[in-house]
């Protein structure tokens, strides 16, 4: 599975876990996808077949809805954080080791394809 990191996390997530043979991006280090709306952040995932990695589930859970329910586009898959998950410098580590666990929970491309979890 490849993986989006939505905005509110660090690249350095992305550069650790890209250091660990992961094909991970992170808004952040795209000037260009910086301020896109939740919407747009979706279609971006898509068109490359990344899961979105966000703890916005007031915005993701409802576009995930509307895009599994029948004659839905469908996605990549959406890895839900919990809010209460911190994220600072001293954290990286430890979202790092969570991910890389979700990672191998699902390897294939599509293996969450549609679906989601949560971290």
């Amino acid at each position: 599975m490849r993986l989006l990191l939505d905005e509110m996390f660090s690249p350095a997530i992305a550069r650790a876990l890209r250091a660990r043979g992961h094909d991970v991006e992170a808004i952040k280090e795209h000037p260009d996808w910086i301020g896109l709306s939740d919407r747009d952040v979706m279609a971006l995932a898509r068109r490359e077949q990344r899961a979105i990695v966000t703890d916005n589930l007031r915005h993701f859970r409802p576009l995930h809805a509307e895009l599994i329910a029948p004659g839905g586009e469908g996605h990549a898959g959406v890895v839900f954080v919990p809010t209460t998950q911190r994220r600072t410098k001293a954290d990286v580590g430890r979202l790092v080791a969570a991910l890389e666990a979700t990672l191998a929970e699902f390897p294939g491309e599509a293996d969450l394809a549609s679906g989601a979890t949560w971290l």
